[in-house]
């Protein structure tokens, strides 16, 4: 059996690692949708999916496990995904600034033919952030590659978010507990692999 891990994310592998010793990464061709009529949970299940039947399409192997993933946040019923100039990323930090979002991730793992997708939900508290450490943020590379521009495991992240509610991993792009659950379920992994 044969692992394979449908993202490029340097997050989501460093996650995955703590979970199994051995896959592989590959990167499916795939453009994101929109999918503006979905609410944003509906929308990360979507992707997610999207993004395991580019990789099962891409692999297409005997005996292969496909894992994919995709993470939104939601503030106030808005998706905020990666901001794309600095425009976007001030507005996205000023407003998550002294208040609460919630941040989905789905993830979809293929198996013997059969999709299985689930979804965790992390709720996140922000300290108010000073306009004048938005834009210092924002003039690093750090917001461009992060759904809702930030990353709580990077020091800006460690310095604003004053709590989380559920997986902390979840926000990083890949909840770790649940996906491990399901490895074993499945058959994937064996039990005591888990290193988080």
């Amino acid at each position: 059996m044969r692992i394979y891990l449908a993202s490029t994310s340097p997050r989501r592998k460093e996650i995955l690692v703590k979970i199994i010793k051995n896959f592989t990464r590959i990167s499916p061709e795939i453009e994101e949708k929109e999918y503006l009529e979905l609410s944003t949970k509906e929308k990360a299940v979507r992707r997610s999916k999207d993004k395991c039947i580019a990789g099962v399409n891409l692999v297409r192997e005997k005996g292969m496990v496909i894992i994919a993933s995709d993470t939104v946040v939601d503030f106030k019923g808005k998706i905020m995904d990666k901001p794309k100039n600095k425009a976007e990323a001030y507005s996205m930090i000023s407003r998550l600034s002294g208040n609460s979002h919630n941040v989905y991730t789905a993830v979809s793992v293929y198996k013997d033919g059969i999709m299985y997708t689930f979804t965790e939900k992390t709720k996140v508290n922000f300290n108010h952030i000073p306009d004048e450490e938005i834009n210092k943020y924002i003039s690093t590379d750090e917001p461009y590659d992060k759904a809702g521009g930030y990353g709580i495991q990077c020091e800006f992240g460690k310095q604003y978010i004053s709590n989380i509610d559920g997986d902390y991993y979840n926000v990083m792009g890949l909840p770790a507990s649940r996906l491990y659950r399901m490895l074993r379920e499945l058959g994937v992994i064996d039990s005591g692999e888990f290193e988080i």
